[in-house]
């Protein structure tokens, strides 16, 4: 990502051919890094290593495939971060991945940690329910939390898991509407207005124009309840006058100051099906939040 980074702020400073002269001359930023690929509906995914190409090389970098994690359903949505992969597919199943770290001269591999289902242990399903249930956006809140989105508008925040097979009662769910779920974001903690308690945040995006985000309070040790989701801010994308436009995608700014140099907070910047972006800032106070 370091090289990205630096090519994305040469380009801005200097130019598009600017990158291509550094490329040529080995200006580039010396760094390695990797990264996963998935295709949609396909059953693969593709862990890829990026380093430096050698000097006599007409290219930048090399692109090599080290892994590949194989599936037995549809890939519907994926999402990383350091020695952690999350894929979701089309029956409705989570996989939490991780990577065993190199030792001994043995390349790096990758293992199921974790298998999250939407059901009961022993429950029974039929086809259309499980399509129902297939997973369309992924969003880690920290290294050891996850949110998922399903095709038919339900999210459920997945932490605390012990044991490889994870069921549905482990999660804190909510269904927020019949549409579609087309993106998950994480947003800075936030404090509850009542009682200054900070906790996690994301916002949903949905096919029907609907966005919401939630807080998720800290659990607590000596209850055994899971833990309580909050919906503290709803945007929905419609008017008196048209029918809603689908949200597709979101983004946050995380920070940045005003005018007079006050805070600004997080922004959510949405982008709709009509070609058009949004940009809303998600508040809590005592009367918009919703116990879910």
């Amino acid at each position: 990502m370091a090289m990205v980074a630096a090519m994305a702020k040469k380009t801005a400073l200097e130019g598009a051919a600017s990158v291509q002269r550094a490329a040529i001359q080995r200006e580039i930023i010396q760094c390695s890094g990797s990264f996963a690929t998935a295709s949609k509906n396909e059953k693969n995914v593709k862990i890829w290593s990026m380093a430096v190409a050698d000097k006599n090389d007409t290219n930048a970098a090399k692109i090599i495939l080290d892994h590949e994690l194989e599936h037995t359903a549809s890939i519907g949505a994926l999402a990383a971060m350091k020695n952690t992969i999350l894929t979701g597919d089309n029956m409705g199943f989570v996989h939490v991945w991780g990577r065993k770290q190199k030792t001994f001269g043995i390349q790096n591999s990758w293992t199921t940690l974790h298998k999250l289902t939407p059901w009961r242990k022993n429950a029974r399903h039929t086809p259309d329910q499980m399509l129902e249930q297939s997973i369309q956006a992924l969003c880690f809140l920290d290294k050891g939390t996850y949110v998922s989105g399903t095709k038919s508008g339900t999210v459920r925040v997945w932490n605390n898991l012990e044991t490889t097979e994870v069921y549905k009662k482990s999660a804190s769910s909510v269904k927020v509407t019949s549409r579609m779920v087309t993106d998950i974001q994480k947003l800075p903690p936030v404090k509850d207005p009542n009682t200054a308690e900070e906790c996690m945040a994301f916002s949903a995006s949905f096919s029907d124009g609907r966005m919401v985000s939630m807080a998720m309070y800290p659990e607590d040790p000596s209850d055994n309840e899971k833990n309580e989701l909050v919906m503290f801010h709803v945007y929905s994308n419609s008017s008196e006058h048209k029918s809603s436009d689908a949200i597709n995608t979101i983004a946050v700014l995380k920070g940045g100051s005003g005018i007079i140099g006050s805070p600004l907070g997080p922004v959510l910047i949405a982008g709709d099906s009509n070609g058009h972006i949004k940009t809303l800032k998600p508040k809590w106070n005592s009367l918009t939040s919703v116990s879910v």
